[in-house]
């Protein structure tokens, strides 16, 4: 299964906020902007897997910086990536959006 490399990564909203990608730089393609489709599975801190099936490998941590829009305390749970209690993280995040 091949996983694609994302440096400078942030997490992004999916249109209708029902999901969530991550999209960062990718290392393969010259650091062209790369986003994947909805991330339904944490494999890992730094592992995500998507819809396609694709496994994304996030390299660092949270470009956060690229999130001040969004809420501090949101972003910092996700400074060092994907904890286990990440969907209950993004539902309550969507949640808010939706409002």
């Amino acid at each position: 299964q091949k996983s694609v490399c994302l440096t400078s990564w942030r997490i992004k909203v999916l249109d209708g906020n029902t999901a969530i990608c991550v999209e960062g730089k990718r290392k393969d393609m010259k650091s062209l902007l790369w986003h994947s489709t909805a991330v339904t599975e944490c494999i890992a801190r730094n592992q995500v897997k998507t819809t396609s099936g694709s496994i994304y490998v996030l390299q660092g941590n949270i470009d956060s910086a690229s999130m001040r829009k969004e809420a501090y305390r949101f972003i910092k749970r996700f400074t060092y990536g994907f904890s286990k209690k990440w969907k209950e993280y993004i539902e309550e995040f969507l949640e808010e959006r939706r409002r």
